[in-house]
Parts: structure tokens; sequence; C-alpha cells
């Protein structure tokens, strides 16, 4: 094996659920196999991983297992495996984690044609959420001082490195740190690169929380003794690297609110004495020599008292406003214009603290509780009441607000009272006629939030109407697709936050679920896609079409094609064969646009388990969230243009 494009370093304790995909996921890569070195660095595990590593290394010249003594975190494997590497770049991948299969190919690439030492893959989360802003398109060339895009959004090591960069400034890893610890590896590469590029245009990393809740940061991260001192040390040396000014307030802004409010707020509150100790006296010494006013403007009323109060020695009130928040936010307090939050300490003389960490920014919203909601005579009726104990009293009367989630209009009907609930609550009630509630006309298809509105104190409050319990329901459809004055409209609960929805001349009525997607090899060159949905439109003279959208994921650009549609008893079924000649090279994603007399929308075309099709330059496959998308590489001379690229040396 000659000298491989890029060394990936695994380390492993305990993963032995996940490891096989993961190094799989290599063996994968589209990256030439005797290009890639794997380092694996078991940190004694006890759980049969280090028997799955030594499995998958037999008879791999490539990959090298190295077994060790468990270290108290990932720091030591890390360091083991860069000490072994031999490859032009290094990768971090964690054994919980996999890649897409063309993942290090792109990197490499990105990195060779830019000369730029750290490439940032895209991440997708699994389990977990990741912060979009840093991948909206590809950037060639960036610098840790640029604040467009912000690298300060991603801190963790799982990138790929030129190893020169790393052996010239002897880049490691802190060892024996239980979280945390990949962050002054990933600020000190950013610092001291030529340039750094980041990849968007690629789902290249999957990254994965754990199901069962045990990794590291799940359970908590390291105590305060072992996690403060690399975030000081981290924060040193950005204030070392970076002048006083916009810049180093720019990234130490992200250290205040990841690593150390984070830990002084729900998380706080669950800390014994002795942690919460700690954590006050390391938070005052970073406070005191690396916080100032910028990097506080904006933050919340209860940050900004966090930061006063520990700041200042007020330990007793750092407890009682971390257990005040941790049980829901404290009441207003108006006085004219200016609007308060009642922690403790507001207006006590003993404390002596200055109004304006108090202060609200803008009017608190009103929160609306969702009771009841029944279709009556084509109307949907909806009871609810106001959640008022913030504000101190309950507005008697408001507006149901339906505004577009597209943000192009709203229509507003009352919310009156209408009842006295047994418990004293004013009981406010809305019905909505879909055929006159825009203005006396029927509601333009769309989705809509329902929102309530109401003056108080001389303010409008406005809030999400909320379901106010597990037991509250909301009906199915009401309408007609063959009458354009009386929309369907589905009423639904959103996902996680159970506020009310709307969704107004969809497909309610006319399919079941979403159409199910069977794509095969079409004529030569073509992709055939036969979509397929149940249907409960039993009227036959209802038209019915059904287009194929494919949108480009970076340009935009969008490919619209007919499919021919049947009806057998029961089913809709539309087919079309799609031929990607002169479309954009990169990935196109695949909906549907269905329409049925009146009842119109776009469906995300669902791919099946299973999806391996290739033919001239055009594939299909399965996104990480079920989906079905296109890939288009061009004609054959690209794709042999492709195939001489990777064979000359860089």
């Amino acid at each position: 094996m000659g000298t491989p494009r890029v060394s990936v370093i695994v380390p492993v304790h305990n993963c032995a659920p996940t490891l096989e995909r993961t190094i799989r996921s290599v063996f994968e890569q589209t990256l030439a196999a005797d290009l890639i070195e794997i380092i694996a660095v078991d940190d004694g595990s006890s759980d049969g991983g280090e028997e799955i590593l030594d499995r998958l290394a037999a008879g791999r010249p490539g990959f090298t297992v190295v077994h060790q003594a468990a270290s108290g975190g990932p720091g030591r494997p890390r360091n083991v495996g860069i000490e072994r590497a031999t490859g032009d770049y290094l990768f971090f991948l964690d054994a919980d984690d996999w890649l897409g299969p063309e993942a290090l190919e792109r990197c490499c690439a990105m990195a060779d044609a830019n000369g730029t030492d750290v490439v940032v893959p895209k991440y997708v989360g699994v389990g977990r959420r990741v912060h979009p802003e840093l991948f909206k398109e590809n950037v060639e060339f960036t610098t840790i001082f640029d604040p467009v895009p912000n690298l300060y959004g991603s801190i963790t090591a799982l990138k790929l490195y030129r190893r020169t960069l790393i052996e010239r400034y002897d880049i490691r890893f802190p060892e024996g740190v239980l979280s945390g610890e990949d962050q002054i590896f990933a600020v000190r590469a950013y610092f001291e690169a030529k340039g750094v590029s980041v990849l968007a245009d690629y789902d290249c990393y999957y990254w994965v929380s754990r199901e069962d809740g045990t990794s590291a940061l799940q359970r908590g991260g390291a105590p305060a003794e072992l996690y403060f001192p690399e975030i000081e040390r981290l924060m040193a040396f950005v204030s070392e690297r970076t002048p006083p000014g916009p810049v180093r307030d720019r990234l130490l802004s992200r250290h205040f609110s990841s690593e150390i409010f984070s830990r002084l707020g729900l998380r706080y509150a669950a800390f014994d004495e002795e942690e919460r100790r700690a954590t006050r006296v390391a938070a005052r010494r970073l406070f005191r020599r690396h916080g100032n006013a910028e990097i506080m403007r904006g933050r919340s009323p209860y940050i900004r008292l966090i930061e006063h109060t520990v700041r200042h020695g007020l330990d007793d009130l750092v407890d009682r406003a971390a257990e005040v928040q941790a049980q829901g936010r404290p009441k207003f307090v108006f006085e004219g214009d200016d609007v308060f939050m009642a922690y403790p300490g507001l207006r006590d003389e003993r404390y002596g603290i200055p109004d304006e960490v108090y202060a609200v920014a803008k009017p608190p919203a009103q929160k609306w509780l969702l009771t009841g909601a029944e279709w009556r005579d084509g109307r949907l009726a909806l009871r609810g009441h106001s959640v008022a104990e913030a504000l101190g009293e309950a507005p008697w009367s408001g507006e149901l607000v339906l505004r577009r989630c597209d943000g192009t209009g709203e229509h507003r009907l009352p919310f009156a009272p209408v009842d006295t609930a047994a418990d004293g609550r004013t009981v406010l009630g809305a019905e909505i006629d879909p055929a006159a509630a825009a203005d006396g006309g029927p509601l333009p298809a769309g989705r809509y939030d329902v929102l309530v509105s109401a003056p108080y104190r001389g303010r409008d409050h406005e809030g999400r109407l909320t379901a106010a319990s597990e037991d509250v329901t909301v009906p199915g459809a009401g309408g007609s697709v063959t009458s354009g004055d009386r929309p369907v409209v589905k009423p639904y609960l959103t996902d996680g936050k159970n506020t009310l929805a709307l969704h107004v001349g969809g497909l309610a009525g006319v399919i079941a679920g979403v159409p199910r997607t069977e794509p095969s090899i079409g004529r030569p060159g073509t992709l055939r896609l036969t979509a397929v949905a149940e249907s409960d439109l039993a009227d036959e003279q209802i038209p019915v079409t059904v287009r194929a959208l494919l949108r480009h994921r970076v340009t935009g650009d969008v490919r619209s094609i007919d499919m021919a549609v049947e009806r057998p008893p029961g089913l809709i079924r539309a087919c079309a064969e799609i031929d990607m000649t002169g479309a954009g090279r990169g990935k196109w994603d695949v909906s549907y646009e269905i329409t049925a007399g009146f009842a119109k929308d776009v469906l995300r075309a669902p791919a099946p388990d299973s999806l391996d099709l290739r033919t001239k330059g055009t594939s299909a496959f399965r996104t990480v969230h079920g989906n079905l998308s296109i890939t288009y590489a061009g004609g054959g001379a690209v794709r042999l243009l492709r195939r001489i690229a990777r064979r000359v040396p860089a």
C-alpha cells in the first residue's frame, strides 16, 4: 500500500451495537480503498467491540487496530491515531456515527482544489439537532476571522485536517477529559490553518445521539473540576490570538453561551451543592477575565441576572434565580412602557441590582390553550382559554388569527367569551367557516398557523393556540374537493409543540397517507417512477393530475414532468420516465404535485427501504429521512474525466 490520501481515526469505547455500521461506511467510500487508511483505537472496550474490530480488520492491510487500557476519554485514543497516521489528511470519525459514501472523496477533493488545511463536512443530525446556518452553501476558502460563514458554529473535531498542519503545530487532544476535549483541537486548527473550506452540498457525516442516553453530553458532561479548566484554556487561547474588538467578542460569546451559560440554567438547578459551588467559582473567574458589555448585549434577563450575581458573588441569589427558572419563567412587571421579569432580587435594596438587568426588550408573548375542536354545520368550532398568570390577569377576549405559514397573509375573526368553566376561567370560542373566513370569501389554499391576539395594558399580546393536554384531539378534514367555495380544511396539531394548524385545499379526502414510490429502470438512460396512493375519491368524474417535481438542492431549479394517471378501484397510480439529459449535475429531490378538483398539494416522494438504481449517469437513492432523491453526474465523458482525475497524483 502506498501513501494513503486520508487516515480515518476512530476512537472506540463500548460502542459494539453501532461499530460495524461505522466501519463499513468507510469500507463503502467511493474513494479507492488503497487510498484510505483506517486506524481504530480500542480504549478498553468490554462489550465485545474489540472483537468486532479485529474481525473487520482481518485481511485488510490498510486497517490498523490498536488495543489499549481505558484512558477516561476520547483524547488519548485520538492522539494514538494521529501518531500512527501516514495519510495526507486526517479524518476523525466517532464510533457511533457514519459517513455518506462520497464523503472522503469530496472532502479531499475540496482541500486539494483550494489548498485549505481544514474541511468542515456537512453534518446530518440523527436524533440530535444540527444547526444549518453553516451549511447553506459551499465555501471554498474562509478563515476563523471571517464572520460569514460562522466557523465557530462547529468546533467539534469531526472534520478533515491536512496532516502537515497537525504535525507542524503539534496540535493534540487533551487526555482524560470526558467531554469538550475536541474543542481546543478544532479551534487551534482553525487559527493555524491557512484556509478552511465548508462542504455543504453533500450529506457527509451522520452525527448520532445515542438512543440509550449514555454519551458524555447526554449524561451532563464532565464535572466542573474537569470541565472548566479546558474551557479556561480554550478562552485564554482565543484571547491570546485576537486583539480586543468584534472578532474576539464574537468568538468568546459563543463560549459563554454554549459552555458557561448552558451550565447555569436547568442543569445548574439539578447540581448538588458542591457542583454548584465549583461551577460558580469557575464561571466567576471567566466572567471577570473575558466578559464585557458587548458580549452580554441582547442576552435574556435571566442570563444577565446570572452573569451579574455570579460576577459579584451573590451566590444565594444565583441559586434562587436558577430554581425559579427551572419552574418556569416568573411574572412580568409592567411600569408604563417598561416591562421587567420578576426574578429574585428585583428592586431588593439588599442587592442593589440595576433595573436594566431585569428589563424585557419586547412585550411577552401570551399563551393560549385549546380545550376543544369539532365540526358544526361545516364550521370548525374551537374552544380555549388564556394562560395569563405571567401577566397578572387574563384578557377576556381577543382575535383568532389564521396566518399563512409562507407569510403571504392572514385572516382574523373574533375569539370571544362563550362560557365559564367550573374553575372560574372564562372560556373563549370561535367558529371558522372555510367558505367565508377570508373577508367573506373562501380561505385560499395553503397551510396556516392558528394564533390568538389580545390587547393588554396597551399592548397586543400574541401567542399560538396550544393543546391544553394530551387528551385534546382535533377532528378530521371538512369541506369538499368539488367546490371551490368550501375548500377542504384539515386541522392538525404540529409535531412536538402541539400547536393548532390548518391545511387548506390539500388532499384530505382524496388520498390516504403519502403515495408509495416504485422506481425502476426505464428506457436506456432513464428512471421510471410509479407513484401509488390509496384513494378515498369515489367520484370518478373529478379530474386527477400528477406531476413529478425535481428540485436541485443547490440551485433550486425545478424540473416538472407530467405523469400518466390511472385510477383502478381504490387507487391512484401515476407513472413517468425521468430523463435527466440537460439537467444540472448534482442532487435532485423528488416530489409529487397532485391535483384533484379544487384540492392540490405537493408531497415529498418516499423511497423504498432498499434502493440501488443506476443508469448512464443517473442514480436514485434514499435520503436519511426516507425520501427519494436523484443524483445526476452528467454524460459518460464527464464520468471518464472524473475517473482519470482520481488517478492523477495531487
